[in-house]
């Protein structure tokens, strides 16, 4: 992935979990003093520019279906990590909802990498 795509991804990505943090944070609980906006925005960020620069060296290295491994990989990396929300003990009120609050964010770097991936034109 070119790196203004995987810039564009990653944007989209932030802005998507920003959206969703802050809906969730005014109609649901404000789990800001556990998880502050600003972190998840340069997590989402972080990951998602991680993730295209992953995937080139998944190119690089694999010459059949650099692709599908990448994907099958991250995607096992990401239902592994939503393991972490939900042995957090988080000490607020309402803590049962902060699971529930943090594992759809997990899934937003690798679903906005690939909505983006098809735009490629270095395939």
């Amino acid at each position: 992935m070119n790196v203004k795509l995987a810039f564009i991804s990653s944007l989209c990505s932030s802005f998507l979990g920003v959206l969703y943090t802050t809906i969730y944070y005014q109609l649901l609980f404000d789990f800001s003093t556990v998880l502050p906006i600003w972190k998840v925005a340069f997590g989402l960020i972080s990951f998602t520019l991680i993730l295209s620069y992953v995937h080139s060296a998944f190119r690089k290295v694999l010459k059949h279906y650099p692709t599908f491994w990448f994907g099958l990989t991250f995607s096992i990396v990401t239902f592994v990590s939503i393991l972490y929300p939900m042995i957090e003990r988080v000490y607020v009120d309402a803590s049962e909802f902060y699971a529930g609050f943090a594992i759809p964010l997990h899934f937003l770097p690798i679903l906005m990498f690939f909505t983006f991936h098809h735009l490629d034109t270095q395939k």
